[in-house]
């Protein structure tokens, strides 16, 4: 079964974006909507654990002052980084196989993949996140779910596998709560994922970097 994983938006709401209180960055509350996929996939992750959901002002105060965000978008190591504020481990890295994200899913642990908006056809890589929940079969036919912080992403939580995998860009941000052990992490996913994740029963997780 997929996780299932409660969906936030990434547009700020109208009382949020009245909150004097908060000092918007340049281009104010519109404009950085667009652009805070990552930071509500990161809140997805943080509720699915149960752990305390900030609002996602506070994320993006917190990732604008690690220089989590570039003019081409979130660094997926500063997303890592963002999350370990908050009771979260991770790795941003490299996967050769869609296979071991859904191991990964199946171990009860959610991946921030980059795609592309929309998951269009045409050969686009990534420009999106969103959060990966899992692979399911039906009539005969693989689907993956998934949880879109886009307005699109409200009436949409699935698609078949092969047009969900094809704007994948091959990254992905996996993370977890920092007091899971790391043997049970190693001994739910495998050897091979487990190095490809830097976890080993030696120490806890050292996230994999990635611009």
């Amino acid at each position: 079964m997929p996780l299932a994983i409660r969906r936030y938006a990434q547009h700020f709401t109208a009382e949020e974006q009245s909150d004097s209180g908060f000092a918007w960055p340049p281009g104010g509350p519109e404009v950085w909507g667009e652009k805070c996929c990552g930071l509500a996939c990161l809140r997805m992750i943080l509720d699915h654990y149960g752990l305390h959901v900030p609002s996602q002002r506070q994320l993006l105060r917190e990732g604008l002052e690690l220089g989590a965000y570039t003019s081409n978008g979130w660094i997926h190591q500063g997303l890592v980084e963002i999350a370990g504020l908050h009771g979260l481990s991770g790795a941003a890295a490299p996967y050769t196989s869609t296979a071991q994200l859904q191991s990964l899913a199946e171990a009860g642990i959610p991946s921030i993949v980059s795609c592309t908006f929309r998951f269009p056809e045409d050969g686009s890589k990534g420009g999106h996140l969103v959060v990966f929940c899992g692979e399911t079969v039906k009539g005969g036919g693989r689907y993956a779910t998934f949880a879109d912080p886009s307005r699109w992403g409200a009436h949409h939580t699935e698609l078949p596998a092969e047009r969900f995998w094809a704007s994948w860009t091959g990254r992905a941000v996996s993370l977890w709560p920092q007091d899971w052990p790391a043997s049970r992490i190693a001994d739910d996913v495998g050897p091979d994922i487990a190095s490809l994740l830097r976890i080993s029963l030696r120490s806890e997780a050292i996230p994999v970097g990635e611009t």
